[in-house]
């Protein structure tokens, strides 16, 4: 059973079948089952289990599980079912606990508060495994008070069992519920740890991620590829660099941690979205597994950094390998355009995702045509595209468009870009201040001293502009004309000096 090859079990099946204990023992006919269904060969276990004579709940149990793991939810629930009420076999924990899992992957909540009522008036309440799996269960249906219930009417509770609950509270978006329950664990291992690190990360809180990381670590807990992949894209936010070139030495060039094609993938957008674009080359070059995520990443970070003609190079590689380009694909080639100015290579790219791939554009796709239209100075083909989508705009393309207004002083047209973008959100300030900056480049100054004092009637307040820099591993954010900063007098003393010696070097500011 633990061989990578189910060849050694085949040969004892011929035997079995030569002495005719298949069909004699029910033993011999389990072993089989299992046998068959812990390879992935559900066909063959199915085959032997309808040749049984004879069956107990242990043969029903091992289909039934053997069904769920492989994520053959109606199939499962159809046996449980048959084993109820065909069958006449009572189930066990075991039974319930894959039934539970064939349940969340159905969506259906109904049976799952069913077999909860028969846990709870069978008195198998009392086994932790399938109270983890109830929990479990209503984790994925959102429902933290049934969970909840569960939870505190276990008399033991085991590590999993914590961190299920933790990670239903996160689900639901409850973070300091998460967070409490997280320390007040009675003993943490580093599946716990990992799933508090990722509710901070995908509630976009990286700072909180990075900090429980490295608390994490202090505590001497090694950290797992959940850990991993969950604490770099926190990194990536904050642009902690030198924290994720550490995790790659210490984990990765260490042999700790095994690279995983989506740890790699981690990485990669790591390093991308930190400038360090050689390194997200070199560690996707060295992958021996790539999957469209992969060349996703690279698309976009050389997107982003405006290396258009890597990205058109990456999509040919990618056509190569067999491995089908996807919806984020294409937004990538787009961007890669739109940073360029490829006008024709984008109308083709975006034809080629329809007419090549069946896949429909969405707004963020549209929103790439409308910018790269707009950038080239063709407003008025960029306005018949935002007119023409087959769903709204939105922010992204109208506000595209009317930044394209400002870079050619295109005043009808980015009126009626302002206008449908004030619609969907008059508070923000961006909208004014393009249009004041449009009218200013038109000498249109009784627009703009109105749009101001629109604005003040309003109570529209600009948004300061932010930055950021990782020093030592620690990332300060300043503001404009930002004071607050422990070192400010330092840092404006050194900007003055280098301001100083750059006009001893004949630069002259721009008015």
């Amino acid at each position: 059973e633990h061989g990578p090859s189910s060849a050694g079990g085949e040969g004892v099946h011929c035997v079995a079948l030569k002495w005719g204990f298949v069909g004699r023992s029910v033993l011999v006919g389990n072993a089989l089952v299992h046998f068959y269904a812990d390879h992935g060969s559900l066909a063959r276990a199915r085959r032997v289990f309808d040749e049984m004579s004879e069956r107990d709940v242990v043969s029903w149990t091992t289909m039934v599980d053997g069904y769920a793991r492989r994520g053959l939810a109606d199939d499962a629930w159809r046996v449980f079912c048959r084993m109820v009420v065909a069958g006449g076999q009572q189930p066990n924990e075991v039974t319930l606990v894959a039934a539970l899992s064939a349940i969340g992957q159905m969506g259906l909540l109904a049976l799952g508060r069913r077999v909860h009522r028969y846990v709870a008036e069978g008195g198998l309440g009392g086994s932790i495994s399938l109270a983890n799996a109830l929990i479990d269960m209503f984790r994925k249906f959102g429902c933290k008070s049934s969970a909840r219930e569960v939870f505190d009417g276990m008399a033991v509770k085991d590590v999993y069992s914590w961190t299920t609950m933790v990670n239903v509270y996160a689900k639901c978006g409850h973070l300091e519920s998460a967070a409490q329950l997280f320390e007040d664990m009675p003993r943490r291992n580093a599946v716990s740890w990992s799933c508090m690190i990722a509710a901070y990360s995908q509630a976009n809180q990286p700072e909180e991620a990075v900090r429980l990381f490295k608390k994490m670590i202090e505590e001497n807990v090694e950290p797992i590829n959940a850990t991993l992949v969950s604490v770099l894209p926190a990194c990536a936010q904050l642009g902690c660099l030198d924290l994720g070139r550490w995790i790659y030495d210490n984990y990765i060039v260490s042999g700790k941690v095994v690279l995983t094609v989506n740890l790699g993938n981690a990485f990669i957008d790591m390093y991308a979205k930190c400038g360090d674009l050689d390194a997200a080359s070199r560690l996707f070059a060295e992958m021996g597994e790539r999957n469209v995520v992969s060349w996703n990443s690279m698309v976009m970070a050389h997107a982003v950094h405006g290396q258009s003609e890597q990205v058109l190079h990456l999509f040919e590689q990618l056509k190569g390998t067999g491995i089908v380009p996807d919806e984020i694909t294409f937004l990538g080639l787009l961007s890669a355009c739109s940073h360029s100015g490829l006008v024709s290579e984008g109308r083709r790219y975006f034809k080629e995702m329809k007419m090549g791939y069946q896949i429909e554009p969405k707004a963020e796709h549209y929103a790439c045509m409308i910018d790269l239209l707009g950038k080239s100075g063709l407003l008025e083909e960029a306005l018949e595209v935002a007119k023409g989508m087959p769903m709204e705009a939105g922010e992204a393309g109208w506000g595209a468009l009317l930044n394209a207004c400002r870079v050619h002083g295109n005043v009808e047209i980015g009126e009626c870009a302002a206008d449908k973008l004030v619609k969907l959100d008059p508070s923000d300030s961006g909208i004014y201040v393009l249009m004041c900056q449009i009218y200013a480049s038109k000498s249109k100054w009784d627009q703009v001293k109105m749009l101001r004092m629109l604005m003040r009637d309003r109570g529209v307040k600009k948004n300061p502009g932010c930055s950021s820099i990782e020093v030592d591993g620690k990332c300060h954010e300043f503001l404009a004309a930002d004071v607050l900063h422990v070192h400010s007098e330092d840092i404006y003393a050194a900007l003055k000096n280098i301001y100083i010696h750059l006009k001893l070097e004949g630069y002259v500011p721009l008015t």
